[in-house]
């Protein structure tokens, strides 16, 4: 009986390990479900949930002072005469601005 020897010609062995590297090169980078593509998934879903809380805390602020303008009628009358300045019947309000500094002086 003849036996077949059990060694591989170089170009089918080079053509198996190409095809592997490839598979691969596939699953690592370049698939669409790939662990490139789903390590820069993971970054950008923490960015955005960091976002989402710092947006959220924010908003819970805003809520407070909304909150705050409605109920309190004290800090509504602060908020009225500091942001639009508004004044009270018979009130006189002095602003003073500082004067402009002489070019010629410098």
């Amino acid at each position: 009986m003849k036996t077949k020897d059990k060694k591989s010609s170089p170009t089918i062995r080079f053509i198996f390990w190409s095809v592997i590297a490839l598979m691969a090169l596939w699953i690592i980078l370049l698939g669409g479900n790939s662990f490139y593509n789903t390590w820069k998934l993971q970054r950008k879903v923490q960015l955005l949930q960091r976002q989402t809380s710092f947006l959220q805390a924010q908003n819970d602020s805003l809520a407070k002072e909304n909150e705050r303008l409605k109920t309190d009628p004290e800090t509504a009358e602060k908020a009225a005469r500091e942001k639009f300045g508004l004044t009270k019947e018979n009130e006189t309000v002095f602003r003073f601005v500082p004067a402009k500094e002489d070019e010629t002086k410098k």
